[in-house]
């Protein structure tokens, strides 16, 4: 059967969707499972489309005639807008049958209680979405399908959990080839021809404000060095982002990838997500992979106080991560360090973060509003304070809590942290010549530079924030300053 796997597109002005756009590595992992069942599936991918995507979505549904859709919804801004596409293909476009999978439909599927969606995933998807299309084709009861919550005559109904795939080893490599037509408008900040590779599921760390650990149910499990290394061997493009919570979780393994990756000559410019603690004990980790092409380290930071750290989890120091900081410099790798900014930060707390900034001489700096995240431990904790209800707001650029400071002042105070840290890029002469030899042999474009500084600018303008509030926000605000 015909099966149309979509990932919507967020109509926000702010928010990290604008510095970065990567491949829609759910779906293509989805699509790698349904294809070994002979479906005939398509990946469109409405972020990157410049011209009208509903359109774009219209003229896809019609050309290929798909007798299923699926949606994937990870990120919470997202669910308005997915869930405005469902029952656009449902009650005007005549789709037969609709799913939903994706990470904030998992750990929150009460949002999708909605009779134009027939069924959500819940979990880890690749299995899941075979049984069930398998069982919309036999016409069978969905209730035989585990891991899923089906929707019927307004109720949502729960099957039993699936649970985590045990070996992940063996799924069949992302459908990359289905996201061809989109390959070269995926990006990470200054970086282009981006691909994005998975080594390994889940973290065993559990920070009240992130719901990974969540999601894979406190699992961890990692593909082999050989399966990682034969999936580089057909990635074409030279940039690679990993996409692991944690590359370093395993460290044994970490170095068996790099020196396969020496013996068969595999060079690729890396960008990672690490631990700074893992960093601080295993300097020599950082030392091999700098050989191999990696290029960038991006660290959580989250507060220079060990006692907000503390707060929210972390099991970590933010001695730690100056060390680990200084372990990437010496050999010249940049750190994208993100920072989390409290609702109840005060003037000095801002400045006491832009002031460890400037000193690391930190090459780029992330800062993002603490957010209690549906499916988060500190969104059980902390729901009864949230002031702000409408999900458009949780993309971690704006408070959805009480502020200490008035909120224009809050406005004023972020910005100008992007403001005070990007004046003058602390950039490294490798990321200059990068950016110089990919204009050069045009894989990069310098209206991709102008983009990129013109949402610079934009973040680091109070007005920016201002001027997005919509009257819902507005409203909300004047609810809680009488309160």
């Amino acid at each position: 059967m015909n099966i149309l796997l979509v990932q919507p597109n967020n109509k926000s002005t702010i928010g990290l969707s604008n510095v970065s756009l990567i491949e829609p590595t759910g779906l293509e992992a989805i699509a790698g499972g349904l294809l070994m069942d002979e479906h005939r599936v398509q990946i469109i991918d409405l972020r990157a489309i410049n011209y009208d995507p509903d359109k774009y979505l219209y003229d896809a549904i019609e050309e290929f005639k798909p007798d299923a859709i699926g949606f994937s919804c990870s990120f919470t801004p997202d669910v308005y807008r997915t869930i405005e596409l469902v029952k656009r293909v449902k009650n005007e476009y005549g789709v037969r049958y609709v799913f939903v999978g994706g990470h904030h439909v998992s750990v929150y599927p009460v949002d999708f209680n909605i009779k134009e969606i027939d069924a959500v995933i819940v979990g880890e998807g690749e299995n899941t979405a075979r049984e069930l299309i398998n069982s919309f084709l036999s016409g069978t009861s969905l209730s035989k399908v585990n891991g899923i919550i089906y929707n019927e005559n307004g109720h949502q109904i729960k099957t039993p959990a699936r649970g985590m795939l045990k070996n992940i080893n063996d799924l069949p490599f992302f459908a990359r080839h289905l996201t061809k037509e989109y390959r070269k408008k995926y990006f990470l900040g200054i970086r282009t021809s981006i691909a994005c590779l998975e080594t390994a599921r889940g973290c065993p760390f559990k920070c009240s404000f992130c719901s990974v650990w969540n999601f894979y149910g406190g699992s961890y499990r990692s593909k082999s060095p050989e399966r990682v290394v034969a999936e580089l061997k057909e990635i074409k493009e030279d940039y690679v982002f990993v996409v692991d919570d944690n590359f370093f979780s395993d460290v044994r393994r970490v170095k068996k990838i790099g020196e396969l990756l020496k013996k068969e000559r595999i060079h690729k410019l890396y960008t990672i997500q690490a631990r700074s603690d893992t960093i601080v004990k295993h300097p020599e980790i950082i030392s091999q992979w700098k050989e191999l092409g990696l290029s960038n380290i991006f660290i959580g930071f989250e507060s220079v106080d060990d006692s907000k750290l503390n707060s929210i989890n972390k099991n970590n120091s933010s001695s730690n991560n100056e060390k680990a900081y200084y372990i990437a410099k010496k050999y010249n790798i940049a750190v994208t360090a993100s920072f989390i900014v409290s609702p109840d930060f005060t003037k000095l707390d801002f400045k006491k973060l832009i002031d460890f900034v400037t000193r690391l001489k930190i090459s780029v700096p992330a800062f993002s509003v603490l957010t209690p995240l549906p499916g988060t431990k500190l969104y059980e904790e902390l729901k009864e304070k949230l002031t702000i209800k409408n999900y458009t707001y949780y993309d971690l650029f704006h408070p959805v809590m009480k502020t200490f400071l008035p909120k224009n002042d809050f406005f004023k105070e972020f910005s100008n942290l992007y403001k005070i840290s990007y004046k003058s890029l602390n950039l490294r002469t490798g990321d200059i010549l990068f950016v110089m030899k990919y204009i050069l042999s045009g894989k990069m474009s310098l209206n991709h530079m102008f983009k990129l500084k013109k949402v610079m600018k934009c973040i680091s303008t109070p007005k920016t924030y201002i001027d997005s509030l919509s009257e819902t926000y507005v409203n909300s605000l004047v609810m809680e300053s009488k309160t």
